[in-house]
């Protein structure tokens, strides 16, 4: 098929696709996508169509194609066969095992000179020259002019500091107004337009925002790569389903990860509803698929973060290319066969029909089995202490692989209805408990002498009775107590929740995927069941004011904790915390506070202590502040000691908090001298010595 193309000048004044129904399918297909202020005098596309394999042309900004340039896509024969050519009353097919590339890419302002032909799967560089009647068989360098048949590279526009200079100022991604400002030096000299310009592109690329992907732990085998991929959801002919289907059959039990970047729009539930369908087929396959849901400005922050891009036929994917290739990165076409190529992998997906396998099951485990086991080697570790070190090893592993089938959930979209519940629905308003934010339940501290009691995930396992390693063991006593805190109608007592029910948008990346993948419908279904749709709770996060934010690199975490530091100032407190929490130990949080003793219990499983606890806390006097971290037990603990007439806080993570943003990393890190069950390895402890935290220690109850 022989498809004319023609662009006059001045006719493009944003990145546009031009699409036909060249497959008389009733459906568009992008045959040629163009950026701004480029051109096509004549060009002819010869092609072969098939459905499956359409290949498209893109050319980027400030671009010049000269008459009768002829574009070679995908004519190739299959020469391994007997016969390359046609038989009549044979149907003529393309095997997959032949190795096909069609996207031709022709990127910014570059030169097609008259009646140059290039071939399939060629990328013209930015700023390069294609001398007439060159045969273009192979990629042109940035600002090479390339000549001949087939055409070499005889030199190039400009020196190799300049070209690099070009390359970094990047004037064709200027909005317009810029370019046309700068029309003079674009006409001008070289040296000149670099000198102008250079300064501000360094600056602009020193300051590229960082952009907060989720990290998912690897298991699997080899070295760890993510590969970016931009869905095309607005195609008739998308490439997302052959991209993931290519993705999980060539890294199954790898630890290469598939990230994709999907926009935030109207359309978004939309578009999670087709990556879902999508995700079913290989809801078993052990591979790492991540999500990277938003509006970015500047991709940049993304694409640093990344191995390889993976092309797709939209009109934003020249500068995609573009973004890559300034990061040296893999360019990897999404519309070639093979995309990666592929292992042949026997019943990896399930047949549609219904006539496919399952395969691959995750150490043969489902998380309901995995979780049963948990709770028996738990179950045994309490009776047979001699076994403890081995079980513990055993729950590890355990552990691990309960969270590697918890990423494959995610990756494979099962959490992805909780999306719903964050956007606003104008047909219908999901259903939400009232959370009032942490600043107000602050306010009602200070001014009110309120105490204040938190439930997370952790509070309503213990509910659902299942065993949290390292937090706290199923209790019934626990659970209902627990139970009783959330419904409890003390107006001294505040009873907190996370604001995670709805819109999620004040949260980083990282939060916001952990809540997702934890808030299914059936865990969202058993709090529901559990909480009080007319009492006001308040935010749980209040003693969480940094990690999981997503201003957290500006100074409102610090602002948070000036205001939460309030509520102990001139007090004389209570702390009653695990044995090596160590709140305020190697930090200043509560050096405001004019006196502090402690009572230390248990660093994991502190409600079987309990009963002691409670005593010796309530020998103290009313007079002091109480401030409990010991998990779903200091929950309990504040609401008791609340009712005895102490001013009781359940300030878990608080400290944690504190060292992390001290350590101004963004994220939760390892705090070696203090217990943390968040991070990897943040249950082994180091020793220390410290006078003045040994001398407030009031009492141990282990």
């Amino acid at each position: 098929m022989r498809i004319k193309l023609g662009v006059p000048e001045y006719a493009i004044k944003t990145e546009y696709s031009y699409v036909s129904d060249v497959l008389n399918e009733q459906k568009q297909f992008p045959v040629l996508t163009i950026g701004r202020d480029s051109y096509i005098e004549q060009a002819i596309v010869e092609t072969v169509l098939d459905t499956d394999l359409v290949y498209n042309l893109q050319v980027g900004g400030y671009t010049s194609i000269a008459p009768d340039v002829t574009f070679v896509v995908d004519m190739n024969h299959d020469y391994r066969r007997p016969c390359q050519g046609r038989i009549s009353g044979v149907n003529y097919n393309r095997p997959d095992r032949t190795k096909r590339k069609g996207q031709i890419i022709i990127m910014n302002d570059c030169w097609i000179g008259e009646k140059a032909t290039i071939m399939s799967g060629v990328t013209v560089g930015n700023g390069a020259v294609v001398a007439a009647e060159a045969v273009v068989t192979k990629d042109v360098p940035d600002y090479a002019i390339a000549a001949g048949n087939p055409a070499r590279v005889i030199g190039y526009r400009f020196s190799k500091e300049q070209i690099e200079n070009l390359l970094l100022i990047k004037w064709w991604n200027w909005d317009e107004g810029k370019v046309l400002d700068a029309g003079k030096e674009l006409y001008g000299d070289i040296d000149e337009f670099i000198s102008k310009y250079i300064a501000q592109a360094r600056e602009d690329y020193e300051h590229i925002k960082f952009v907060d992907i989720v990290s998912i732990e690897k298991f699997n085998s080899g070295e760890e790569k993510r590969l970016l991929y931009v869905p095309d959801f607005e195609q008739d002919y998308p490439t997302y389903p052959r991209v993931v289907d290519a993705f999980a059959k060539s890294f199954a039990d790898t630890n290469t990860e598939l990230l994709l970047y999907v926009t935030e729009d109207e359309y978004l539930q939309d578009k999670l509803d087709a990556l879902n369908e999508v995700f079913a087929l290989y809801e078993n396959v052990n591979c790492y698929v991540n999500l990277y849901v938003g509006n970015l400005e500047d991709v940049r922050g993304l694409f640093s973060q990344v191995d390889g891009y993976i092309t797709n036929r939209s009109k934003e994917n020249v500068h995609y290319v573009d973004v890559a290739r300034s990061y040296q990165l893999d360019v990897i076409s999404g519309v070639d066969i093979p995309i990666f190529g592929e292992k042949k992998v026997e019943n990896l997906v399930k047949n549609v029909d219904g006539a496919g396998q399952k395969v691959q099951q995750v150490a043969d485990f489902s998380q309901e089995k995995l979780m049963d086991m948990v709770s028996k080697l738990v179950g045994t570790i309490k009776n047979q202490n001699q076994h403890i070190e081995q079980l513990e090893s055993k729950l590890l592993m355990m552990d691990k692989a309960i969270g590697q089938i918890s990423v494959n959930q995610y990756a494979m979209n099962n959490s992805i209805d909780n999306l719903k519940y964050e956007l606003l629905c104008q047909d219908e308003r999901p259903k939400y408990p009232i959370v009032e934010s942490g600043d107000k339940a602050i306010d009602l501290i200070l001014d009110q002498r309120k105490s204040m009691c938190r439930l997370g995930d952790g509070e309503f396992a213990v509910i659902a009775g299942v065993n949290r390693q390292k937090f706290q063991r199923a209790d019934s006593r626990l659970g209902e107590r627990l139970k009783e805190i959330l419904k409890a109608k003390d107006e001294n007592v505040l009873v907190c929740i996370a604001d995670t029910y709805g819109d999620l948008s004040k949260y980083n990346t990282d939060c916001k995927y952990n809540i997702r993948a934890y808030m299914t419908e059936e865990v969202r279904k058993q709090h529901y069941d559990l909480l009080d749709f007319q009492k006001i709770y308040y935010d749980t996060y209040v003693t969480r004011p940094y990690a999981s934010y997503l201003d957290n690199n500006t100074d409102a975490p610090k602002k948070r904790f000036d205001k939460l530091r309030k509520i102990w100032q001139d007090k004389k407190l209570l702390i009653i915390e695990g044995e090596k929490t160590r709140m305020g130990v190697g930090n200043d949080l509560f050096d405001n506070a004019s006196d502090i003793i402690r009572i230390l219990g248990p660093a994991e499983h502190a409600f079987d202590k309990y009963d002691e606890l409670l005593a010796e806390a309530l020998k103290q006097d009313r007079d002091r502040l109480v401030l409990i971290a010991m998990g779903a037990t200091a929950t309990v603990l504040a609401y008791d000691l609340s009712k005895a007439g102490f001013q009781a806080l359940d300030i878990g993570h608080i400290d944690m908090e504190y060292e992390w943003m001290l350590a101004g990393t963004g994220k939760k890190v390892e705090v070696r001298h203090k217990y943390n069950n968040e991070v990897p390895g943040g249950d082994k402890v180091e020793e220390i010595i410290d006078p003045v935290y040994e001398s407030q220690i009031v009492a141990r109850i282990y």
